[in-house]
Order: C-alpha cells, then structure tokens, then sequence
C-alpha cells in the first residue's frame, strides 16, 4: 500500500493542474495586455513559490506598445546548461482558455512540484509562464513573451539545452503527441526550421520510459503528418516558434491532433468543464519523461531538420539518404538491360528525386519510395494499372491532407516551390510512362487435334 502511495505521488496530479486551469478560466478571456492577464501571471508566480521553486521572478516586457510580463522560475543544477518547460498563461480574446493553454499551465505548475522534491539533477531547469504567444489576436505580432525571453537572455542563450513547450492539453479525446511543425526561417528566404533529431528522440525516449509514450504529430497518420508539415506551412504554432526562429533547439506537445482537435478551441465554451484530470496527468507523465531524457542526454546541434520517426525510433539524415539511394537502384538496374530510352528515363527520374530528397528530404522520400521501389517487387508500374495507382498513392495522399488542412484553416501555403512540384509530376510521370524491360510474352491458346 506504502509502494502504491509513493508511485503515485512521483506522478504528476491530474486533479491539481485542473484546478490550475479552472482558477486560469475563472478569469474570463485574459489576453496579452489585458488587466486580467496580469492577474493571471500572479497567480502562476504564487503556484511556483507553493510548488518549491526558490527563485520565481516576473520577466516584464513591452512589443509594440503592449506590456507582458513572463513568469519564470528555476531548480539549480551545477554548471551552465538548462532545459526549459514553458506553457503560456494569456488567452485568445473570446476564450476562458482552460485548454488553450490553462491545462498546459497546470501541468507546468505541478511538474515544477515533481521536480522540486528531487535532491540532485543533471542540469538547470528553467520554468516559463510565457505572455503572448496569442499576440496574433492584435495584428501586430506572434509570441512576443518568448521572444523577449531569449531577447533577455543574450550570451546566455548559448548554455540552453533544449526547451520543450507543452500547449492546449487535458482534453479527454486527445493523444499526447509531439508536434514538429515546420516553420519559415527568417534568416533563408524559402527555407524552414524544425525540431531536431536528438530532441525528438529524447522526447520519445522519455515520455515511454516514464509509462505515456508520446505519439509523432498524430497518433492515426503519423507518417503522413510528417510529410506534411514539411511540405505545408501551417498555420498552428506554438512558443518553440521563437526558438526555432532563433537557432535554438525546441518543440511542442499537446493533446489536440489533426485527427483528433479540441473542437472549442479559441471560443468562448473553452472552459474547465471541458478538461479532465486524467488526460492532464497523462500528459503530466509523459512530460516528466521527456525532461528527464533531456536533463541528461548528450547535447546535440540546434538544427538536425533531415528525420523521420518510426515505430517509436527516428532516423537520421544519413540512414535517410542511404534509403533514398537504395531505392532508385532497382529501377535503375532493371533499365540497364534494356538501354535506349528506359535508362535514360530512369536515370532522369532518379536526378529529378536526388533534387528533391536534397530540397525537401522527408516529403520526398513520402511520395517517391513506394514507386521507386516497385521493380524491387516485380511490378512494372508502365504496364499495370493498379500499380501506375499505388505508385501515386502516396502523392495523393499528401495531396488529400494539404486540401483538407486547407479547408480546416490549419496550413497557409507551402514550403515546396511551384518548380519544385512541377519536378516532383515529371519524376513521377517518368515512373508511368517509361518501360522497364522487354514486354511480357503473349500467350495464344492452341487447339488440340480435332477428333475423328
């Protein structure tokens, strides 16, 4: 019964973050600027003192005229380095916000709880209650408050390990899921930024030792997913945004997917009737994991884009080009029998899929690898017509989601070029129409002799 007890309470308290997130709500709409924000910042200042953090200050700033103030607190550690866990305490300007982000807010309250009972610790963790992040609601900026976070930080910018963002979590029909959006880089026109490698690894490593796995993007498509928010600009974001903006390692969980998405979010019916403490301990759990994975992991670089995560692993960027390579080599070996115009269409399409694995490495190993790999099994895809459709498949299904993302609101545009889509019809349409081969022998039906 003790054992039982002492299990539980190493555990975060669903039923403690809901009441976080209730008193959050209690508020009303609280958005950047507003006096009831204010309040807001307070109250999580005061929780982080109760929780048993010793150094709690507000972090006040102003963007475009408008003041914020973030509230951060720290559990020491010997040397320089830290991780930070952040949530954000403003709201949308219709909404309670006890999802968006009071659930995520609870969970940071009572994670720093957790953690503070802890007599040693690998590195430094940094608490952040960021103002802001709903700043688009004022037409004037995106997540001021972590901006001027790292703004403040200066030199010091350069000890953070990682942070790690938990947003709109404690809904009852949602998954804890890592989201690796892509996002513009501001510092290369066309390119975009997203979560390392070694940082989702770690995550996903953590959150299943600690017993609540987290799922890539989401939990029904997460290959798709990870096709797609390379190829589109989306329209969802969360504070990572301003560390990845900035050349630092980050990403966000939460519990809303494209699948499965909180279906009051940013509206007035966003209150804490609609959470449960279960689902708040759920991702509780699973965030105490990935922070203990990056409290201790060996440290990475800040960009590591070229991955994909599979049955619970994530390949890097070589394993990727090595899959990449290995692909192309049956058809182009399958061409070299015949020469003439065969091989020279292959080796066109595997030109056209080296640009574009080079370009946009996850997206188009999504579209390419299943037809690439068609000869391997013996399929001409030039010859038979449900093959020509599964060697499309993919492609039309990464086409599907950006339609129906676009139709949701959750994506604005795309990270892929117009000459870089007219590239990727060419290579496939190579794929269709070019000939592998001599053609199969026709076989005529021959009569037997005729009976006398």
């Amino acid at each position: 019964m003790l054992f039982a007890v002492m299990l539980l309470a190493a555990h975060i308290d669903g039923d403690a973050a809901l009441r976080h997130a209730s008193e959050l709500a209690a508020l009303g709409a609280h958005p950047w600027g507003s006096a009831r924000n204010s309040f807001a910042a307070q109250y999580v200042a005061a929780q982080f003192r109760t929780a048993g953090l010793a150094e709690v200050h507000l972090q006040d700033y102003e963007s475009h005229g408008i003041r914020g103030a973030n509230v951060i607190g720290v559990l020491r550690a010997p040397g320089p380095e830290f991780v930070l866990v952040a949530a954000h305490h403003d709201t949308a300007p219709e909404a309670p916000g006890a999802y968006d982000d009071g659930g995520g807010v609870g969970v940071l309250i009572e994670t720093a709880r957790i953690l503070s009972r802890r007599k040693e610790r690998p590195r430094t963790i940094v608490f952040a209650s960021f103002d802001g992040e709903e700043a688009w609601s004022t037409g004037k900026a995106t997540t001021t408050g972590s901006r001027a976070y790292i703004s403040a930080l200066g030199p010091e910018a350069r000890s953070l390990v990682a942070a790690f963002v938990i947003e709109m979590c404690g809904w009852k029909g949602g998954t804890p899921v890592l989201h690796t959006l892509a996002y513009a880089d501001p510092f290369r026109p066309g390119g975009s930024v997203v979560a390392p490698n070694w940082v989702v690894s770690a995550a996903l490593k953590g959150s299943a030792a600690a017993g609540s796995p987290f799922a890539v993007g989401d939990p029904l498509i997460p290959w798709l997913y990870q096709a797609g928010v390379r190829a589109f600009r989306a329209n969802l974001y969360g504070d990572d945004l301003s560390f990845l903006q900035a050349g630092l390692p980050a990403v966000f969980a939460s519990d809303s997917s494209f699948a499965a998405f909180y279906p009051w979010y940013h509206q007035p019916a966003d209150g804490a009737d609609k959470l449960d403490a279960a689902s708040l301990a759920r991702m509780g759990q699973a965030v105490e994991g990935a922070l203990d994975e990056l409290s201790s992991t060996t440290r990475g670089p800040a960009a590591d884009p070229a991955w994909f995560a599979a049955f619970g692993r994530v390949l890097g960027e070589i394993p990727l080009a090595v899959l990449a390579i290995v692909s192309v080599l049956p058809g182009l070996l399958a061409a070299r029998s015949v020469r003439g115009l065969a091989l020279a269409a292959r080796l066109a399409q595997a030109v056209a899929f080296g640009v574009l694995f080079w370009r946009h490495p996850v997206p188009a190993l999504w579209v390419f690898l299943l037809p690439n790999l068609l000869p391997r099994l013996g399929l001409s895809v030039a010859r038979r017509w449900w093959a020509q459709a599964l060697a499309l498949a993919p492609a039309l299904l990464l086409a599907v989601l950006g339609l129906v993302a676009w139709r949701r609101d959750f994506i604005a545009g795309t990270f892929v070029a117009t000459w870089e889509a007219a590239l990727a019809a060419v290579a496939l349409a190579l794929l269709l129409v070019g000939r592998v081969g001599p053609p199969p022998p026709k076989f005529r039906k021959t009569k037997g002799p005729s009976p006398r």
